[in-house]
């Protein structure tokens, strides 16, 4: 989480999940999917758009999901690459 908090996300602090989720909205994009598109195209990193898990997907629209059940290896070049998102 503190990763993320870095590179401008507002998180959500899991209750025993392997995952977390964030706010996008300061990173200034439409929503969830154009910025899942842009972390993976231009940062190399990928997350799960949050509209995914709601009823109405407009609930989520400004959400992404990270998973942490990974290698360390892999969580840590995932750091790395998020210090190029800029905040909007």
């Amino acid at each position: 989480m503190p990763v993320l908090t870095e590179a401008g996300f507002r998180c959500f602090r899991p209750r025993g999940a392997y995952y977390v989720m964030t706010d996008i909205s300061a990173f200034g994009y439409a929503d969830d999917l154009e910025f899942t598109r842009y972390l993976v195209k231009e940062i190399g990193v990928a997350a799960v758009p949050g509209s995914s898990f709601y009823r109405d997907p407009r609930d989520g629209a400004q959400q992404v999901r990270f998973a942490f059940c990974k290698k360390d290896e892999t969580l840590e070049e995932a750091a790395r690459r998020l210090e190029k998102l800029c905040v909007k």
